[in-house]
């Protein structure tokens, strides 16, 4: 028994180290992926504001030298001439200019600093080039309910410039996927020059997790732990088909130690056992119950002249005779030898009466062996 517990415990600490090492490959794998896309958009922040910087210093240098050659030129010019001339130099990169991770520059120009509808004008856009022109509110929401206009726009007040996410269709597509942005005021113009790019877009071409990797650890685990849930129930089952065994082999063994193996008489052990019992029922709750104890005469002579065979028999015999005439409830112990002790429960008769009629039928079974002589 203590071998098969043993087994059991090496095999459960088998499959608790299995699930172990399955959750720390799927928890390996989720971390690497966080981790991946945690310098992906950080390094990926830093090209966007890059860009946004560059671009702004172009078309703010063109904006100058303009205004510088047209007065060297002496030829008249107003604001919005000059505007309108940076507005095409502007769209003109903007839409011939491809940048990596499938990002793109787009230009509002805020109207009212307030927020609210028609806050603020599309200028340029790199890859809605129709929405030029629109007029745009910081009510509008996103995939998700958020307000990214409005963040953004809060974002330019406090501070000039802002890295935010937001939910959009991506592009020429119905997937809705996350995306990130950065956006910096150009004061001469109020405008809000953006760049931004789908987080999808920037983990494949990066060598990351792919989702052909992700179907893989996944696939791993799922195998390891239903591996591990299969060898958990073949213990259970296991151990289920053990303790029934084993139960039976104690219920076995319990029968064997409290019968007499030779005449199925009730053994000393199982009687001491059930007069302990019995006593305390009479001190706690007054059960009657009735004893007597009885012996073979002369059982020794029978021994003697007849061999143990023989005084085997008539001891076996005795307990059938009186097991025939006792109720289910009453007991009949082999206390040693040819000694018995009668054990009734309850008895209805008056018990000389009982063990009278008993000693009638002993003797003609008795009788019977004597004409073995």
């Amino acid at each position: 028994m203590k071998k098969i517990s043993k087994k059991i415990s090496s095999t459960i600490l088998s499959v608790i180290f299995m699930l172990l090492m399955a959750s720390l490959l799927v928890f390996q794998q989720e971390f690497s992926e966080w981790k991946l896309k945690r310098n992906l958009v950080a390094f990926q922040r830093h090209d966007m504001e890059t860009t946004v910087d560059n671009f702004i210093t172009i078309i703010d240098k063109f904006r100058t030298d303009l205004e510088k050659n047209l007065l060297l030129m002496q030829i008249p010019y107003t604001q919005d001439d000059i505007k309108n001339a940076v507005v095409d130099y502007a769209r003109q990169i903007v839409h011939s200019t491809n940048y990596a991770n499938d990002s793109y520059i787009w230009i509002n120009e805020i109207v009212n600093y307030d927020g609210g509808d028609n806050y603020a004008i599309r200028v340029v856009h790199g890859n809605l080039p129709d929405t030029e022109g629109l007029k745009l509110s910081t009510f509008l929401q996103d995939a998700k309910g958020d307000l990214p206009y409005l963040e953004e726009l809060n974002g330019i007040k406090e501070n000039g410039e802002i890295f935010y996410k937001y939910y959009f269709k991506e592009y020429r597509s119905e997937k809705i996927s996350e995306k990130i942005s950065y956006a910096k005021l150009y004061e001469p113009y109020d405008w809000i020059v953006c760049t931004g790019t789908y987080l999808n877009s920037l983990y494949n071409p990066a060598g990351g997790i792919t989702r052909k990797d992700k179907i893989f650890f996944h696939s791993v685990s799922v195998i390891i732990y239903l591996i591990a849930i299969i060898l958990l129930a073949y213990i259970f089952l296991k151990n289920k088909a053990n303790s029934k065994r084993l139960m039976k082999e104690a219920e076995l063994l319990k029968s064997k130690v409290s019968k007499d193996s030779m005449t199925g008489a009730g053994s000393r052990a199982f009687g001491s056992t059930l007069l302990h019992e019995y006593l305390n029922n009479f001190k706690k709750i007054g059960n009657n119950y009735s004893l007597a104890i009885l012996d073979i005469d002369n059982f020794k002579h029978i021994n003697d002249r007849y061999g143990h065979n023989v005084g085997d028999s008539a001891i076996k015999s005795l307990v059938n005779t009186i097991k025939s005439l006792q109720n289910e409830n009453d007991h009949i112990i082999r206390w040693g030898g040819d000694e018995f002790i009668l054990v009734y429960n309850s008895l209805l008769d008056d018990l000389e009466e009982k063990l009278e009629s008993l000693l009638n039928n002993v003797n003609d079974t008795i009788f019977t062996l004597k004409n073995l002589e």
